[in-house]
């Protein structure tokens, strides 16, 4: 990620999806994900990467150093390789892989794949393989976000902690399924 200098010192013309989801994602008004601290805790999280997370990134030559040191650009590099590229989304519609990956950020890669399968009808098999990718670039763009936005408001709903959460998750969705929207041509 070298030379390329951060999402922020990018125009908006230049921003790549990635950059636009990241930002999204990273929006002062959702959480920070800033050096978040837990209670009782040292270091919690960088920029939404937890520990483990971070020690996996470390081994498998992702980022060095430690998490309480980590920039930007490093967890950056984390979720371009955890999230972003599992998920296949520079082979996918900017908008969809806008609301795919923060799906993926929300609830796990798994969770966001077979999300895009079940609102494609394609197998569920938690591949984002060439039967997926032909299928979601196959369907109208705004039809398959406008799918994903629906699906996930239902999934979050159902979870334990939604009376808690729903009407912060529902706000999200909303301005994700918009943003995800500008991107469709």
């Amino acid at each position: 990620m070298s030379g390329s200098g951060s999402a922020s010192d990018r125009s908006a013309s230049s921003k790549t999806t990635f950059d636009r989801v990241i930002d999204f994602i990273w929006a002062p008004s959702r959480d920070g994900h800033r050096n978040d601290r837990a209670p009782g805790e040292a270091f919690a999280t960088a920029w939404g990467v937890t520990q483990m997370t971070w020690d996996d990134a470390v081994a498998r030559g992702i980022v060095s150093g430690s998490l309480a040191d980590a920039t930007r650009a490093q967890c950056e590099a984390i979720y371009r390789a955890d999230y972003w590229d599992p998920l296949r989304c520079d082979a996918l519609n900017p908008g969809v892989s806008f609301v795919l990956f923060n799906d993926a950020v929300l609830s796990g890669v798994d969770a966001a794949v077979r999300l895009l399968q079940r609102s494609i009808g394609a197998a569920e098999d938690g591949v984002v393989g060439p039967q997926t990718l032909h299928m979601a670039n196959a369907m109208p763009a705004a039809q398959l976000i406008d799918r994903l936005t629906v699906a996930d408001e239902k999934y979050l709903a159902s979870l334990r902690n939604a009376p808690m959460f729903i009407r912060g998750w529902d706000r999200r969705e909303l301005a994700c399924q918009a943003e995800a929207l500008t991107l469709v041509a």
